[in-house]
């Protein structure tokens, strides 16, 4: 009996071995899955603050071109007045007014 009882000992043992194991992997399980979540939230929100300061600079640089654009308009305007053409035409090119026979009208 004394053989019979330490068999039974041991299937006892080993059927704990097995309940603990499997308990050790369920929980090593929800761990993982537990830690993956908080991983992705944290990847997500890390994610969504770089997009958050891309769209701030991109922000920025859109200001800057629009009043760069508003600076060149105001610069082709200056350059393209028909006063300043007409005084570095005379000045610079050394033009004068047609005579009136010089002027010749198309039909």
């Amino acid at each position: 009996m004394d053989i019979a009882t330490e068999v039974k000992a041991r299937q006892e043992g080993r059927i704990a071995i097995r309940g603990g194991l499997r308990d050790f992997i369920l929980a090593l399980i929800i761990v993982a899955v537990a830690g993956s979540a908080v991983f992705v939230t944290a990847w997500r929100r890390v994610a969504f603050i770089d997009i958050g300061y891309e769209v701030r600079n991109l922000e920025s640089e859109e200001s800057r071109l629009l009043h760069l654009q508003k600076e060149m308009e105001i610069e082709k305007a200056m350059l393209s007045s028909p006063e300043r053409i007409e005084r570095i035409a005379r000045t610079k090119l050394g033009l004068t007014d047609p005579e009136p026979g010089q002027i010749r009208t198309m039909p």
